[in-house]
């Protein structure tokens, strides 16, 4: 999350992709009649931009990585949290581009710019920007908590291939961003996590800038 514009309210729930992926319930199909008509419906035709531009910048940040669509197709089941997601596997760049396509005209029709909806600035390992700066800072502590990563309830998803996934996100695309893909594989796994790590979350939070509702999502996990 480097958008400039973004406010804490735009920040206080989870966003862009690893929300979008979270959206897509079991029953989504009961209300949308494809994909698109979910992501239509869930931003509505009116409104602030931002949210839209949060969206497009997590997804060209992992189209544009060095990241395989193997390791894409984990970090997008990773957000399944409620088993109804698309499949992307075998074309993970087509639905990134093809969810881009689909909102950046939505994102113009509320006044976003063209910059806005193609651009964005580098983060780790090289970025110069203030939040590049924070981010890569912070990226040591993102990829030891991903080491701390456990599994309490059985999935097809091999833990420790989400867990490299997770790493090469932090070390090579964006920290941010790998530390809410990884809130998202918390809770696929069930994972159990004791206070001192629940603590560590929460205090990389605010350190990110999130709002309240961020990483609250895995407090039921702790104890």
């Amino acid at each position: 999350m480097h958008n400039p514009v973004a406010e804490r309210d735009d920040l206080a729930f989870d966003f862009g992709a690893t929300a979008l992926g979270r959206s897509f319930h079991y029953d989504w199909t009961n209300y949308a009649v494809s994909p698109l008509d979910h992501i239509a419906q869930r931003y509505g035709e009116k409104g602030d931009p931002t949210p839209i531009l949060l969206l497009v910048e997590d997804l060209l940040r992992l189209r544009d990585s060095d990241l395989s669509g193997g390791e894409i197709n984990l970090l997008w089941c990773a957000t399944d949290i409620a088993l109804g997601a698309p499949v992307t596997a075998g074309k993970e760049r087509d639905w990134l581009q093809e969810v881009v396509s689909f909102v950046v005209p939505l994102a113009k029709s509320r006044g976003a710019s063209t910059a806005a909806c193609s651009t964005y600035p580098e983060c780790v390992p090289d970025g110069t920007s203030p939040a590049a700066v924070e981010h890569r800072r912070l990226t040591a502590e993102v990829v030891e908590l991903v080491g701390l990563l456990n599994q309490r309830s059985g999935h097809e998803v091999p833990l420790a291939s989400m867990q490299e996934a997770l790493r090469r996100c932090a070390e090579s695309v964006c920290t941010e961003l790998a530390f809410r893909f990884l809130l998202c594989a918390a809770n696929h796994f069930y994972a159990q996590l004791s206070p001192a790590t629940y603590g560590r979350l929460e205090r990389l939070g605010t350190a990110i800038g999130y709002g309240p509702h961020v990483v609250d999502g895995v407090r039921y996990l702790a104890n």
